[in-house]
């Protein structure tokens, strides 16, 4: 019996989407880093401003009510304007968020942070909101999964390369300058504004197939909001999402913290590299599963994935 051709990951009716497709797997890079990089956050403001540990919890709460407002306005704007346009003003809302962390060194206000990382949301929203979608459609529908597992492989490489920056240039300056403990903050964010906004120049002067998703229902009526809450496991996903997202947010906030007052003689910026090493495992994992999916099926490996997380949970909690 012959061999099936193997079907390319990128190619799809004649067309190559490689520049395309690594450009998208940018976006996925661009927001781990700005997710993980808040987590060196929490323990630089606690020792900065002297505030507690719930209130430096606010900068997850500004990056995530950031998301909610925007979560249905990106809908729309992607429905409005297109994915590419929807993309770059994501990258222009993540680049203005990064470049007001010039300002806030000079003002030197907790609020004024929260408000620029609100920003930053704001444009993560849009990027995350069209990067799974355009990641799928890049390439034969059948390798789909695949694809944006791959995508979101380099989405772990972000959470890495964050809180090993934030160790060295926000926890390791900030102990050397006495003067503005804030200035440590300007180097990073003032990087990744630059990085995102040549990414942004990249997607302007680069040709990406639009996509367009359907407008109307099987039965030929025009979809409503509510009627996806009619789907089961549309409402499991929601739930799922909502407790890894909790989780996970609790856990990375904290662990500087965790590790500092566990064992003191641990520095802040030896505790971010810590992170970023368990960061490691989470690349691993994801890379490990965009390989696997090449033989076993998505829904299979998420039950086998769900059951050794919660197999692990209890392990943890048992002590």
């Amino acid at each position: 019996m012959k061999n099936e051709p193997k079907v390319s990951l990128v190619s799809f009716n004649g067309k190559n989407y490689l520049v395309p497709f690594i450009l998208i797997t940018s976006l996925f890079f661009l927001w781990g880093f700005a997710h993980s990089l808040l987590d060196v956050l929490n323990k630089h403001f606690q020792e900065i401003l002297g505030i507690t540990k719930s209130r430096s919890g606010l900068v997850q709460t500004a990056l995530y009510c950031g998301y909610a407002v925007m979560a249905i306005p990106a809908g729309f704007i992607m429905s409005r304007f297109g994915y590419k346009r929807g993309i770059i003003m994501g990258l222009l809302l993540y680049a203005c968020g990064a470049f007001l962390f010039y300002p806030a060194t000079h003002i030197q206000t907790f609020e004024f942070t929260l408000l620029c990382l609100f920003i930053i949301a704001c444009g993560l929203t849009l990027l995350e909101t069209a990067a799974n979608p355009y990641s799928s459609a890049l390439g034969p529908p059948e390798r789909a999964e695949q694809r944006i597992n791959l995508s979101q492989s380099f989405n772990g490489l972000g959470w890495i390369v964050g809180p090993a920056v934030g160790g060295l240039l926000i926890l390791g300056v900030s102990a050397q300058n006495e003067t503005n403990k804030f200035d440590s903050l300007a180097l990073p964010y003032l990087s990744v504004g630059v990085l995102v906004l040549l990414v942004a120049i990249l997607f302007i002067f680069t040709k990406m197939p639009e996509i367009h998703e359907g407008e109307y229902n099987g039965q030929g009526d025009k979809g409503r909001f509510f009627d996806l809450f009619r789907h089961r496991h549309f409402v499991l996903a929601i739930i799922a999402q909502f407790l890894y997202v909790a989780a996970q947010t609790g856990v990375n906030s904290f662990f500087i913290n965790y590790v500092t007052e566990v064992k003191p003689e641990i520095a802040n910026e030896k505790a971010a590299y810590m992170l970023s090493a368990g960061f490691l495992c989470f690349m691993i994992g994801r890379f490990s599963g965009s390989l696997m999916m090449s033989w076993f099926k998505p829904t299979k490996m998420l039950s086998l994935y769900a059951a050794v997380n919660v197999l692990a949970m209890l392990v943890v909690v048992a002590g």
